[in-house]
């Protein structure tokens, strides 16, 4: 199979998941990644590294100062994203809590970081 076949068949993929992620909740689509994942999300490491930072800051959202709740769940966000500085993702230093809308708005975006 050529190149730009392959490359065709991902942006498909690509289209077909934001599609279904479009129609999903903000805690359904956070499920739906921790299933696809690295398993990171589910590590004992980072349930630890969680619950101390929760200790930290506690659960209220940074950049709004909206309160953990079922309608708005408290993320904690990496403000330099795992993606791209994979050696900072078990540093309490770079974690925030966002809620699910302001987590998602932020996304992989710039290292922006909300705490005083």
């Amino acid at each position: 199979m050529n190149l730009q076949v392959k490359r065709l068949k991902r942006q498909a993929a690509k289209r077909s998941l934001a599609i279904k992620f479009s129609a999903m909740s903000d805690a359904d689509v956070a499920v739906a990644i921790r299933k696809t994942v690295d398993g990171f999300l589910i590590s004992k490491e980072w349930k630890e590294l969680r619950q101390q930072a929760v200790a930290r800051y506690g659960l209220i959202c940074c950049k709004c100062g909206r309160e953990n709740s079922r309608k708005y769940p408290i993320n904690m966000d990496h403000i330099k994203p795992r993606k791209y500085f994979p050696e900072l993702a078990l540093d309490i230093e770079n974690l925030q809590p966002l809620c699910a809308p302001c987590n998602k708005r932020k996304g992989n975006g710039p290292a922006i970081d909300y705490r005083i």
